[in-house]
């Protein structure tokens, strides 16, 4: 008889008796709660940070971490004009002053509440690691103010610092696999969000080079996704510390193993997907391509591939509007355009399997994927025949960071290790 692989993937609506607190499940309930704050500010981050870079609003602040000298931005006349006068080859621009620094504002909210978060994490365990990972990260923001008071000087250290960090933080999570989990991923997320901040900086200070504004976006969409993780990794530990039972659903390991392997080209397909995203609005690439679904009236258009995925582009000119050639723009859209189709395969070939489980709650899965995949593919082309309205490109930017949250957390319930075998 062959293994059956016991999956839960949600919580019943029913719970046993309710049961007076514990001072554990009160620190988890506040710990979850405040992952959920973090969860809301680091969407409304990548969403804002949309809004501003489709607006042409990523250098409405010609300098960082102030807009044009001010903590918020210069609304009197006096203000204008002195800004105006001090940055006179990049006059103010209001309408694109306050996305930019609202967007910095946010992405700083966001960041201290990691930093709670983190602290709350040493809290709530006696690892050792507490007081490597806080020096570390006292390094690391060390590191960000030196870069603001002494310049691009401090750009090689920097860099050289955060691959410390990082090499650091993955040596320590294979020692203690499995042990300090919270400690780990919140450590991990303010090593994230501190880099965020000098991506935030070079994406100023470089004038919107692609190479930075993409990796930017990419960071942004890993920070949501990491924090997404964290939420539902604590969630199910508060659930259960209230008593809270699972739905159990059953899946042999054949099935199983097929739903992890296609789950994982999946997701893989569109974090490719999302960096393709970032390069063709970094690279004013988004209308190359004017006619759906052929491009320039061909099916496939003339195009450079060599020098629209350059990574070597110089440094120094202002990427505002782009810098590409046409034929440029137009491989970068049309290989932005095969890997939509490359993960409407994926995510249609791993709904099939999910719907052919027969598990109710399994389809619910197939179905909301199926939902989200058609919604994003409509927004795509909306976006082309429309001529990218602002509102539906940044409601696309927001429809990929839903598709990608679905399949994280569908990858997530698959590898889960509470999950059971029973023989």
């Amino acid at each position: 008889m062959s293994d059956i692989i016991t999956l839960a993937t949600r919580t019943q609506l029913h719970r046993r008796s309710r049961q007076t607190q514990s001072p554990t499940t009160k620190s988890t309930r506040a710990f979850v709660m405040l992952c959920a704050v973090a969860f809301s500010l680091a969407l409304a981050v990548v969403t804002l940070g949309a809004f501003t870079r489709l607006a042409d609003a990523g250098l409405g602040c010609p300098d960082w971490p102030t807009c044009y000298g001010h903590l918020w931005v210069p609304n009197e006349h006096h203000e204008i004009a002195a800004a105006n006068e001090k940055f006179s080859a990049t006059p103010v621009e209001v309408h694109k002053t306050w996305p930019e620094q609202l967007h910095r504002l946010l992405a700083s909210s966001l960041g201290m509440v990691i930093f709670v978060l983190f602290i709350m994490a040493c809290r709530r365990t006696q690892s050792p690691m507490r007081i490597v990972f806080s020096v570390a990260l006292a390094i690391l923001l060390a590191s960000l103010f030196a870069r603001i008071f002494l310049g691009a000087v401090m750009d090689i250290p920097v860099l050289l610092i955060f691959s410390g960090y990082f090499v650091l933080l993955s040596q320590r999570w294979r020692k203690y696999k499995g042990q300090a989990t919270e400690l780990c991923v919140t450590a991990l997320l303010a090593g994230m969000v501190i880099a965020q901040g000098f991506f935030g900086m070079w994406t100023v200070t470089l004038k919107l080079w692609p190479q930075v504004v993409t990796a930017h976006l990419l960071g942004g969409f890993a920070t949501l996704s990491v924090i997404w993780l964290l939420l539902q990794y604590c969630g199910l530990q508060y659930c259960a510390g209230w008593g809270w039972q699972r739905a159990d659903v059953t899946l042999s390991a054949g099935c199983l193993k097929n739903l992890r392997l296609l789950a994982g080209i999946a997701l893989g397909c569109v974090i490719l997907q999302v960096g393709l995203g970032g390069w063709t609005t970094s690279n004013y690439a988004a209308l190359a391509c004017p006619d759906f679904p052929r491009c320039q009236n061909q099916w496939w258009p003339a195009a450079d591939f060599r020098h629209g995925f350059n990574m070597l582009q110089s440094v120094g000119p202002n990427y505002l509007g782009g810098q590409l050639e046409a034929e440029g723009r137009i491989a970068i859209h049309f290989a932005h355009r095969l890997g939509a189709l490359g993960v409407t395969v994926a995510v249609l070939l791993l709904c099939g399997l999910l719907w052919r489980t027969g598990e109710p709650i399994v389809r619910r899965w197939s179905a909301m994927l199926i939902t989200a995949l058609g919604l994003q593919i409509s927004l795509g082309v909306s976006n082309v025949l429309l001529s990218l309205p602002l509102a539906v490109a940044v409601a696309h930017n927001a429809g990929g960071a839903v598709l990608l949250l679905m399949l994280v957390a569908l990858n997530h319930r698959l590898w889960a290790n509470n999950y059971g075998v029973n023989h």
